[in-house]
C-alpha cells in the first residue's frame, strides 16, 4: 500500500511581530478567507501592502492558512501524545530538533515540569504509530524514558487564540463530525491551501463551484472545519502555556468533563485518552498569573476531577498537519460524495 505525505517546516517562532503584521495575523486567524481588500480596510492599508504582508508571513513560516479539522479526515487514524525524560548529559532542547524532523510529529514541547519533552504522532493506523515510536523516536540518543499515552478521541480544538482567551456562550470550536465522502475531499485540498478559490477546488473535485461553496458553509457552520492562519502562540506573546492532564473521579463522565473543560477560557486542544491520564487539555495564556488563574479557580473547581497534572512550556515546534495520501483508497469511498 503506497502512502505519501509532505512534510512541511515548522512554523517558525519570531520574537515579536510587529503592530501591522499581529493585526493581520488576527484578523486571518477568526477567517483565513478574508479577501485582501478586507483585511487592508481594516488594518488602514492598501490591498497591495495587505497582499505583500501576507505573502511574506507565510514565505517567512512564521504562518500558514490552512483547514483545521478532526486528524482523521487528512487519513489519520491513529495518535498519542508521547512524554519523555531525558538524560542529565543531553539537553532537551536538541532532542527537540530531532523529534521535529520526524515526519509524524506535529508538535513538540520542551517542558519544565516531570516530563521535560512532549511530542505528539499522528499516523495512519496503529501499526505505523509503533513503528514510528520504536524505530525514529526510541533511536533517538539521550531520550531516556518515553510513556506513551494514546488519543481515543479529539474532542475540542481551538486555533484561534485571542477566541479562545475571550471565549463567547456559543463557541463551539472544531470537533470531529460524520461527513461524506466528498466533504472529506473538499476538506483535505483546503489543507493543501486555506486560501484556494472555489473554483480551484471545484474543478479539482469534480463539481460546480456553488457545491464546493454550499459544503464549505455548512462544514464551517457545524464546526467540522475552520480555515484560519496557524501561528506558533508564543510568536503572538501567548507565552504562557501548559498541558493538563486530568484524571477523572470515579462516576463521573469523561466526556461530560471534556464538555466543562471546552467552555473555560484559554483552552485551546482536549482529547480523551488512555494511560496516565483520562483527559489532556492545552491551557495558553499571555502570563503566568493568567495561566494560574485558569487552573486555580476553573479547572480545579470542575466537578468530576480528581487530580491534575500541570506541564509547563518552555519552548513549541509547532507545524500544519498535511494529508496523509494513500493510493489503496478504495473507489467506493471516492463517490461517496458524487
Amino acid at each position: 500500500m503506497k502512502r505519501t505525505m509532505t512534510t512541511p517546516d515548522y512554523l517558525r517562532l519570531v520574537a515579536s511581530l510587529d503592530n501591522l503584521d499581529r493585526s493581520i495575523v488576527s484578523l486571518l486567524q477568526a477567517d483565513g478567507r478574508m479577501p485582501f481588500s478586507r483585511i487592508a480596510r481594516e488594518v488602514g492599508v492598501t490591498e497591495k501592502t495587505a497582499r505583500t504582508r501576507v505573502l511574506d508571513l507565510i514565505e517567512q513560516r512564521v504562518m500558514q492558512i490552512t483547514a483545521v479539522t478532526d486528524p482523521s479526515v487528512l487519513g489519520y487514524g491513529s495518535a498519542a501524545l508521547l512524554c519523555m525524560t531525558n538524560r542529565p548529559d543531553r539537553p532537551a532542547s536538541e532532542i527537540a530538533r530531532q523529534l521535529q524532523n520526524i515526519p509524524s510529529i506535529d508538535y513538540v514541547v520542551v517542558s519544565a515540569s516531570h516530563f521535560s519533552l512532549f511530542a505528539e504522532v499522528l499516523c495512519r493506523d496503529r501499526a505505523a504509530l509503533q513503528a514510528t515510536i520504536e524505530n525514529e523516536v526510541g533511536k533517538i540518543d539521550g531520550i531516556q524514558t518515553i510513556e506513551i499515552v494514546p488519543y481515543l478521541s479529539l474532542h475540542y480544538q481551538l486555533a484561534h487564540f485571542a477566541a479562545a482567551q475571550n471565549k463567547a456562550p456559543s463557541e463551539t470550536g472544531v470537533r470531529p463530525r460524520e461527513i461524506d465522502g466528498m466533504d472529506v475531499r473538499i476538506i483535505r485540498s483546503l489543507s493543501e491551501d486555506g486560501r484556494k478559490p472555489f473554483l480551484q477546488v471545484a474543478e479539482e473535485l469534480g463539481v460546480s463551484e456553488g457545491q464546493v461553496r454550499l459544503r464549505f458553509k455548512n462544514l464551517s457552520d457545524t464546526g467540522t472545519v475552520s480555515v484560519i492562519a496557524l501561528i506558533n502562540p508564543m510568536s503572538l506573546e501567548f507565552r504562557s502555556m501548559a498541558w493538563v492532564g486530568i484524571n477523572v473521579a470515579a462516576g463521573h463522565s469523561v466526556k461530560d468533563v471534556a464538555d466543562a473543560l471546552a467552555r473555560l477560557a484559554n483552552t485551546t486542544y482536549i482529547v480523551i485518552c488512555a494511560g496516565r491520564y483520562d483527559i489532556l487539555t492545552e491551557f495558553i495564556c499571555q502570563t503566568d498569573r493568567e495561566l494560574l488563574d485558569v487552573i486555580d479557580q476553573s479547572v480545579r473547581s470542575l466537578q468530576g476531577v480528581a487530580r491534575l497534572e500541570v506541564s509547563i512550556y518552555s519552548n513549541l515546534f509547532y507545524k500544519r498537519l498535511s494529508t496523509i495520501r494513500d493510493e489503496a483508497i478504495s473507489d467506493q469511498q471516492e463517490r461517496a460524495g458524487a
